[in-house]
C-alpha cells in the first residue's frame, strides 16, 4: 500500500468523524540530548528545535562553530528525504549509537543519520519487509520495528540484519510501538486485526493473544501489574499479563490513543471528542465523569499532570480540563482555556519540565499544518510562548 493508500485507509478508519486530509499525515515529537532539544519527525523531514524559543537548532562542528552553507548562511539541524527520493516519516528516530540516529520511513526503509552533520549516511537505506507508521523500539539486543501491513520485525541494532518476523495469525499490521515487559522477556504487540499479542521478546514466538473487539492503534500502558489499552471496538480494557480481560468500559466511539493511568484512575479519549475518567477497582471500571470536550476526534493520549488534563483534537483546538471534574479550566479572566491551532492535532502532546532557562512546565503541541508544526504553551495557564514554522 503506497502513501496515498495509507491516507485513504486512515480516512476510512476515521469515517466515524471526518475524512483525513489527503495531503497530510501525523508526526512524532520527542526529546533528544542533554540539554534536551525537541526532535520532530514529520512529513519528509526530521528537525531539531530549541525548546526555549522554538528556533531551529544550529548545526555546529566539533569545535562548537556554526556550520555555514556555500553562501555563508548558518546551517540548521535538518534532515530531508534522501537525494532523488521522497519519503515520509511518521515515527520518532532512535539513537542507535552516540553519533547516529536511525529513522524509519513509511517507504519500507531505515535511514541512518549522522548527528553531527545531519546527513543521511546512505541514500539507499536499509530495506524493511513492510511500511512503518509506528515508533520502533530499541533495546540492547534488538531493534523492533512495527510494520503497518506485515506485523513486526526484529533487527540486530548494529548490523540491522533481520533476526525474525512476527505476523500474528493473519499478517495484519502493527501501527504502534510494542511494549517490552519489565523483565525484558515479553513483547506486547497491538495489532489492527483486533488482537493484543504477547510474544517472546527473544524469538518472536507467540505466548498468547486476546481479542479486543476492534483494531488497536496505540501502545498498551503497563500499570498496577496489568495492561491498559483502548480499541476501535469502542472500549477501554484492562488485560492481565497472562492475557485475561480483567475489566472493560464502553466508550461512545473508537479509542485510538492509549489511556493515561495515574494510580487507580484511568483517563481515555475517543474519536467523538469525549474524555473519560474511570476508577479501576481491580475487577471493573467505575465512571467518575465523562465529558464531550471537543467537537472533533481526540486521537491522542490525554496528557495528565497534577489537576490538569490537556487534549488536542481534529477540530484544531487544544483544551485544558480539570482532572477532578472534567470541567474546562479557566484563565485569570474566567474564560475557558482553549487554544485554537492552524491545523489538526493528531499526535501526543510533549511535556517539558522546568530546566535551565525553562522556568515552568511547558507543553509542546504539534499540528499537521506546516506553517505551525509546533507550538509551546505553559502547562498551568495555556500561555502561548512560541511557534515553529516548518514550511
Amino acid at each position: 500500500m503506497g502513501i496515498i493508500g495509507l491516507v485513504a485507509a486512515v480516512g476510512i478508519l476515521a469515517s466515524a468523524c471526518v475524512a483525513m486530509p489527503s495531503d497530510s499525515s501525523w508526526g512524532d515529537v520527542s526529546l533528544l540530548g542533554d540539554p534536551p532539544k525537541i526532535l520532530l519527525a514529520f512529513s519528509d523531514r526530521v528537525v531539531q528545535v530549541d525548546p526555549t524559543d522554538g528556533s531551529p537548532v544550529e548545526l555546529r562542528d566539533a569545535n562548537g562553530n556554526v556550520r555555514t552553507d556555500d553562501q555563508g548562511n548558518p546551517r540548521t539541524w535538518l534532515v530531508q528525504s534522501p537525494s532523488g527520493t521522497t519519503v515520509h516519516y511518521y515515527s520518532r528516530p532512535v539513537q542507535t549509537d552516540p553519533q547516529t540516529l536511525t529513522v524509519a520511513a513509511y517507504e519500507n526503509k531505515l535511514y541512518q543519520i549522522d548527528l553531527s552533520s545531519a546527513n543521511i549516511l546512505s541514500a539507499d537505506g536499509i530495506n524493511l519487509p513492510g511500511h512503518v507508521v509506528g515508533n520502533p523500539l530499541l533495546t540492547d539486543k534488538f531493534l523492533y520495528v512495527p510494520l503497518s501491513d506485515a506485523g513486526l520485525v526484529a533487527l540486530d541494532p548494529k548490523s540491522f540484519a533481520q533476526k525474525w518476523q512476527f505476523t500474528g495469525d493473519d499478517g495484519k499490521g502493527v501501527w504502534a510501538q510494542p511494549l517490552l515487559s519489565q523483565d525484558g522477556s515479553t513483547l506486547y504487540v497491538p495489532t489492527m486485526n483486533h488482537k493484543l499479542f504477547a510474544i517472546d521478546a527473544q524469538t518472536g514466538t507467540e505466548k498468547w493473544n486476546v481479542d479486543l473487539d476492534g483494531a488497536v492503534a496505540s501502545t498498551p500502558v503497563f500499570a498496577n501489574g496489568a495492561l491498559y489499552v483502548g480499541s476501535f471496538g469502542r472500549k477501554v480494557f484492562k488485560v492481565t499479563t497472562d492475557g485475561t480481560i480483567a475489566a472493560s468500559f464502553d466508550t461512545s466511539d473508537w479509542v485510538w490513543g492509549a489511556p493515561a493511568v495515574v494510580d487507580n484512575m484511568v483517563y481515555a479519549a475517543d474519536l467523538s471528542g469525549y474524555v473519560y475518567a474511570l476508577e479501576d477497582d481491580g475487577s471493573s471500571f467505575k465512571q467518575v465523569w465523562s465529558r464531550q470536550v471537543a467537537q472533533g476526534a481526540i486521537r491522542m493520549t490525554p496528557l495528565v499532570s497534577g489537576d490538569t488534563i490537556v487534549v488536542g483534537s481534529r477540530d484544531q483546538n487544544v483544551y485544558w480540563i480539570s482532572r477532578q471534574t472534567g470541567d474546562a479550566l479557566n484563565d485569570s479572566s474566567g474564560k475557558p482555556i482553549i487554544r485554537q491551532m492552524q491545523g489538526e492535532v493528531l499526535s501526543n502532546i510533549l511535556l517539558i519540565p522546568p530546566s535551565g532557562s525553562i522556568t515552568e512546565p511547558m507543553i509542546i503541541v504539534s499540528t499537521i499544518a506546516k506553517q505551525e508544526e509546533l507550538v509551546a504553551f505553559t502547562l498551568a495557564t495555556g500561555e502561548r510562548r512560541w511557534a515553529y514554522n516548518g514550511s
